[in-house]
């Protein structure tokens, strides 16, 4: 891949481009629906973590039945919410890279295509 300096060595096709991509102003507000996956990952791989912790803590020198196995419980749903908020993390990560890298990789081409066809 190459690297632009300015923006002045651009076709005015993949100046037209490089116009509409930034025209689309996609910061994505409050509606962003990646942005609310990503908080909500981030808050139960923490709150996973914490009851996880806090059954493991509670488990620790307990002798009554009942007890442990409630905080087992406890403990196995904190460790399925934090990989599962972990994985959601992942995902809700690798599409915004994703994005990024399509919308590179369609002006890659486009400069490519001017430079064959001598535009």
């Amino acid at each position: 891949m190459s690297t632009i300096e300015s923006p002045n060595e651009l076709s005015p096709r993949l100046q037209e481009f490089q116009g509409e991509v930034d025209s689309l102003k996609v910061d994505g507000g409050k509606s962003n629906p990646e942005r609310i996956w990503l908080i909500l990952a981030r808050l139960g791989l923490l709150a996973g973590i914490i009851l996880s912790l806090v059954s493991w803590l509670s488990i620790q020198g307990s002798t009554r039945g009942a007890w442990t196995a409630d905080y087992a419980a406890m403990g196995t749903f904190g460790l399925t919410l934090a990989v599962a908020s972990g994985a959601v993390f992942i995902v809700m990560s690798l599409r915004r890279y994703f994005r990024y890298w399509l919308v590179r990789l369609i002006f890659e081409q486009r400069e490519q295509t001017d430079r064959i066809l001598g535009k």
